[in-house]
């Protein structure tokens, strides 16, 4: 008898724990509730883990080529379109941020440090180029060393980048290229 009781108070606390279970739909309603906004419906955990493994390996690639090859201050439309590439990003980062932080109590790249960290270095780019397009020149004894000036801006938030990835293998989380 005892042990009829003890598999039924087990079975009982197995299936309130399974119906109290909550998932990703479930944590949305929650969040929603809590913060009185509705997210979009294209907001989902899949959706900002591919977004931020876009980011990681494609947006960060193509920046790593344009910084160290094609910079040139004489030509403005691709600075401009790095200036809008890094506003996009930034924006869909910063809303799958807020998402990933009402539904799964993280941040977008693990924690508060390194997505803070990503998105200041994002900002100082995004400042950078837009002084380089106002005219900003930095010149020394060796002549003009603009692009050396945002090559380092660049290269921070590549470092930055980096810093989550090795992160992230370090708490068995692969980051996949």
């Amino acid at each position: 008898m005892k042990l009829l009781n003890l598999v039924s108070a087990l079975g009982l606390v197995l299936v309130a724990n399974i119906a109290s279970a909550c998932d990703e739909s479930c944590k949305r309603e929650q969040a929603e509730a809590k913060l009185g906004k509705k997210f979009p419906s294209y907001l989902s955990l899949q959706y900002c883990d591919g977004l931020k493994r876009d980011f990681m390996n494609i947006d960060m690639t193509s920046l790593q080529s344009y910084s160290s090859k094609h910079f040139n201050t004489k030509f403005s439309g691709p600075i401009r379109n790095i200036i809008e590439l890094i506003d996009q990003r930034e924006e869909w980062l910063g809303e799958c941020d807020e998402y990933v932080t009402a539904t799964r109590s993280e941040r977008i790249f693990y924690d508060q440090k390194t997505t803070a960290a990503v998105f200041d270095q994002m900002a100082i780019i995004r400042k950078e180029l837009k002084d380089v397009l106002g005219g900003v020149r930095y010149t020394s004894a060796t002549g003009d060393e603009t692009k050396e000036i945002v090559g380092e801006k660049f290269e921070a938030l590549f470092v930055a980048i980096d810093n989550h990835k090795n992160l992230m293998h370090l708490k068995g989380k692969y980051v996949y290229q």
